[in-house]
């Protein structure tokens, strides 16, 4: 018999509240033996108590296996400040965001990031970006004016601007690795590429540019590759990276990357997915975890019922998986798919009208057992002849009527002329439905493109003295 599992659920600010209550009835509804336990946390209590995470919230924490986080607003110090209650003011206490208090309490050293197509557009990819927590460029080695230890200026004084800049204000910031944060990083995520299923494990750095660090990040990444057979890796500079996530996602297994690289590759991710009501993450330690949706507390939308809640539904999925209920888990995701395919009951983020609830509502009714959706489909016609109007296009009308019939829903159409490059554009562009079906240029004429145009969309091989295959086709 499965133990229960005891989860802290921290709701938050601004609209934190809004997507927990939305999503968290999926606990109920996929059966899994999980006991909730609400605490306080956020801007309200630091305004109240002078502590945005009260001693009783890290007692809840110690007696979890994990935790569920919503949302936090922080602001610069002297907003801070002046908000505090009166008797608290001028008392020099200081406002640490909860998020960087979690992770040094309980040493929540790897960021996950999942980076999936859940939208369907395009080819799928699925790869996770992992995030060191704890060094790199933000381990709070940040220094400027007379603050500046004396042996830092004295290491960048004969720098050209340092010597230009005739002893006025400078900044200067330090990189942070350790053999340690390095190796529990990279056992961390090759664990996790092997317990996912993926072959290719990428550590983000810029070697050319950092050199010394950058060599003992090499060091310590080939002493743990040998343990992982199986798991191929590459090194790659971080900007590199960035290009590829945009253009070639499905490249990708595992990326990891220190504290900074990682930060602004997680924000290039979220955008690669659609945006933050898409992102969730987790967080992973030595001693606990715990897991929150991307977005924020957006403070201006609070109480508006228009936030995003699959962020906050995909996050609870990460926790599932996390304690063992890995069959649970998967059900999430598969209803996000499934409700974005539809394009019904989509926020404003995504292009909607539909409020947190009805939304959530949705994703709800697309989980567990017996909720298997309507196959979605998309006709895509070919030929110069129909673009210029000399052909009128019957076809697709036909088709359409046909998939109807068949029970698909269809979700897009297109038409595309006969160069290579706009076949293969239009293809990709129209997978990720249940079916397309291609008509047009596929007659037996020898100067045809199109399921050359298809093959390089699909990425499978293609030769042009292979006419059967791998490809179906109609004509």
């Amino acid at each position: 018999m499965t133990s229960v599992k005891k989860v802290a659920v921290l709701p938050g600010d601004g609209i934190g509240p809004e997507v927990v209550d939305a999503v968290l009835p999926v606990l109920d509804l996929l059966q899994v033996p999980v006991e909730l336990t609400y605490g306080d946390i956020g801007w309200e209590y630091w305004r109240r108590e002078g502590d945005p995470v009260p001693e009783r919230t890290w007692e809840l924490l110690d007696t979890v296996d994990t935790c569920l986080l919503a949302a936090i607003t922080s602001k610069p110090p002297r907003e801070a400040e002046a908000e505090l209650a009166g008797s608290l003011q001028g008392q020099g206490i200081r406002y640490v965001s909860p998020v960087i208090q979690l992770r040094q309490r309980f040493g929540l050293f790897a960021n996950v990031r999942p980076v999936e197509n859940l939208q369907g557009h395009g080819r799928p990819y699925r790869f996770a970006l992992i995030r060191e927590n704890t060094e790199g460029m933000y381990a709070g080695f940040d220094y400027t004016g007379d603050v500046v230890p004396a042996a830092l200026r004295s290491m960048v004084g004969g720098h050209a601007n340092v010597v230009a800049n005739a002893g006025q204000d400078l900044g200067v910031s330090l990189r942070l690795v350790t053999r340690l944060g390095l190796d529990r990083l990279l056992r961390f995520s090759f664990a996790y590429a092997r317990a996912h299923g993926h072959s290719l494990l990428t550590w983000v750095d810029k070697p050319n540019v950092l050199r010394s660090s950058s060599a003992l990040a090499r060091e310590v990444l080939e002493e743990v590759t040998a343990e992982y057979p199986g798991i191929a890796v590459e090194v790659q500079n971080a900007n590199a990276v960035a290009m590829w996530m945009v253009e070639q996602p499905e490249r990708f297994g595992v990326v990891v990357a220190e504290n900074m690289f990682g930060d602004v590759l997680s924000g290039l991710g979220e955008g690669v997915v659609g945006g933050l009501g898409l992102a969730p993450s987790g967080n992973y330690g030595q001693h606990g975890s715990y897991f929150e949706p991307v977005h924020g507390s957006a403070p201006h939308l609070a109480g508006a019922d228009c936030a995003n809640p699959s962020a906050m539904l995909l996050a609870v999925g990460m926790m599932l998986e996390h304690l063992g209920f890995s069959d649970a888990a998967l059900e999430i995701p598969k209803a996000v798919r499934s409700v974005l395919a539809r394009g019904e009951s989509l926020t404003f983020d995504l292009g909607g009208g539909a409020g947190t609830r009805q939304s959530a509502d949705a994703l709800l009714a697309a989980c567990g057992p017996g909720s298997a959706q309507q196959p979605t489909a998309a006709v895509l016609t070919v030929g110069d002849e129909l673009l210029s109007g000399a052909v009128e296009d019957t076809n697709t009308t036909q088709a359409a009527r046909l998939l109807t019939g068949h029970g698909f829903r269809v979700r897009a159409t297109a038409t595309t002329g006969d160069p290579l490059a706009d076949i293969t554009r239009t293809v990709r562009g129209l997978l990720g439905h249940d079916l397309l079906v291609v008509i047009g240029g596929l007659g037996p004429t020898s100067d045809d493109r199109t399921r050359e145009g298809v093959a390089q969309a699909l990425g499978v091989p293609w030769s042009t003295t292979r006419r059967r295959g791998r490809l179906c086709s109609t004509g």
